[in-house]
């Protein structure tokens, strides 16, 4: 049995959910692919080249470079290549995030010939009620990390003792709660953001997938291989190809006519997406759309620089 998940986050939050909810599960059958087919060619998803500007948009970030990058790559091809060793799988997915449904369907395209055992946990919504509370989860792990973007942060985190991270890490918890909930109900847009007390109901309610699904799964991904569009998005309730310029309505959105932070542009059009949309997208992503926008003169580039934490913009009125 594998778990097959999307992402790193994804993959240390079902590392340690296994220990509870499914132990014979062995650690290193947990394969997490690490790239994005909700973006870019797909026509041949294991040729490095044409991948590796999606799976690696860091890639040149003097803030980021380094040896890390070729790494992450390297092992995102080697679990790629261990899906040849599945001989049953769960696919862990989220119902309504494009990179994830695309995952799936690249993933049963992989499995289908072999008329292997799919089961999918689908990560969607779940009841207050059926929660287990972050004292429940938190309290019994050995030792608590917490990380954050700001390096700063993650200095003084690393040296608060113990006692003092689990009492954070559990109101950390609640407050995120407390965001995605509505009505008794929590929704997760991926398995990385699932809380780890939700893991065991989403596995207990995994369903395996009859042939007639893992046929029009391989069916979608063959059409969007075809289609090979720039991009690929959730539009009512399915994966749809869709243009470069799909998201650029809800960037120019919040960019305002006043010079303001790039940064803060692209955090406005990722909450935005979510919140209106469902569709995650990636930070570079938006990053290459405000060049592209500038140079279709919607908006204009006030200080350029290599990324967009030192990057200011405005928008240009009508």
């Amino acid at each position: 049995m594998y778990w097959i998940c999307f992402g790193d986050s994804a993959k240390g939050l079902l590392s340690v959910a296994r220990h509870d909810i499914a132990p014979e599960v062995a650690a290193d059958h947990i394969l997490a692919l690490l790239d994005n087919y909700s973006e870019g060619d797909i026509t041949d998803v294991t040729d490095r080249a044409a991948r590796e500007a999606i799976l690696m948009p860091w890639r040149g970030d003097p803030e980021l470079d380094g040896s890390w990058m070729d790494e992450l790559t390297e092992r995102h091809f080697e679990e790629l290549d261990r899906l040849d060793e599945v001989d049953e799988a769960v696919i862990w997915y989220s119902k309504g995030n494009a990179q994830e449904q695309c995952g799936l369907r690249y993933v049963v395209s992989r499995l289908y010939e072999k008329r292997i055992p799919v089961w999918a946990a689908e990560v969607d919504q779940i009841p207050v009620s059926e929660l287990k509370e972050p004292d429940d989860v938190i309290g019994s792990a050995s030792a608590v990390i917490i990380g954050s973007t700001n390096r700063v942060v993650n200095a003084l985190l690393r040296a608060l003792p113990q006692p003092l991270l689990r009492w954070y890490a559990k109101r950390l918890e609640r407050r995120d709660r407390e965001k995605r909930t509505s009505g008794g109900i929590v929704q997760y847009g991926s398995v990385g953001e699932m809380e780890l007390g939700a893991a065991w109901y989403f596995y207990k309610h995994r369903r395996q997938l009859t042939e007639t699904e893992q046929a029009q799964l391989l069916s979608d991904w063959k059409r969007l291989q075809e289609e090979n569009a720039p991009l690929r998005a959730m539009m009512d309730g399915r994966v749809q190809s869709v243009s470069a310029d799909f998201y650029d309505e809800a960037i120019l959105a919040g960019i305002t006519e006043a010079e303001m932070p790039a940064a803060l542009a692209v955090g406005r059009a990722i909450g935005e997406l979510d919140r209106k949309t469902g569709n995650r997208v990636g930070d570079m992503l938006v990053f290459s759309r405000i060049r592209a926008l500038a140079q279709a003169g919607k908006i204009q580039i006030v200080q350029d620089a290599p990324t967009y934490r030192d990057m200011t913009i405005r928008k240009i009125g009508s």
